[in-house]
């Protein structure tokens, strides 16, 4: 067997972390550590309030999407979003080939399988994932954007179907945090 064709893979148990992560066409927010479980409260505290709301304040027009996950869409963050006057854009269910957020995970996680070595501590670990969202160059986050009417109209176009667009699945980037 050729060393060169050998994919080394470490198989036992990691650290694992979960981080929240918002993307523009001109920039990118830092990464939020969540530590436990996020419910609403922590949401607005630790994520909108802190990262959010700054970041669209710098921005002379924007949209905010976010999935459908349960701290995401209660009263109390909906409320929020209407006291700020934060526009949301639908989250397409079952359409990660239509969420740039998710090519953006596709490619930090991408990045990350690159290192052979398993991260030690958690710590080290964020330190990874971070340095692989800053990475990913701003040219390939703007693609996302651009691409975004053509990928569109092939949903149109297939009836509600799959874009066509390729999409790696974010679950190794959930895996490795």
């Amino acid at each position: 067997m050729l060393n060169s064709c050998v994919m080394h893979r470490h198989t036992g148990p990691v650290p694992g972390i979960m981080v929240w992560g918002g993307i523009g066409y001109h920039s990118r927010t830092p990464l939020v550590r969540i530590a436990g479980t996020l419910n609403s409260q922590r949401y607005i505290s630790e994520v909108l309030e802190p990262v959010v709301l700054p970041y669209l304040q710098d921005l002379t027009t924007s949209f905010f999407q976010q999935d459908s996950a349960r701290p995401h869409v209660a009263r109390i963050v909906q409320k929020f979003f209407i006291n700020h006057q934060i526009e949301l854009l639908p989250w397409p269910a079952r359409s990660s080939d239509l969420s740039p957020i998710e090519n953006m995970c596709s490619m930090v996680g991408q990045r990350l399988t690159q290192i052979t070595s398993p991260a030690a501590t958690p710590d080290q670990l964020l330190q990874r994932v971070e340095a692989a969202w800053s990475a990913v160059p701003q040219e390939h986050i703007q693609s996302l954007f651009e691409s975004m009417p053509r990928r569109d109209a092939a949903v149109i176009s297939n009836n509600g179907g799959y874009s066509g667009y390729l999409f790696f699945t974010g679950t190794t980037l959930h895996r490795s945090l």
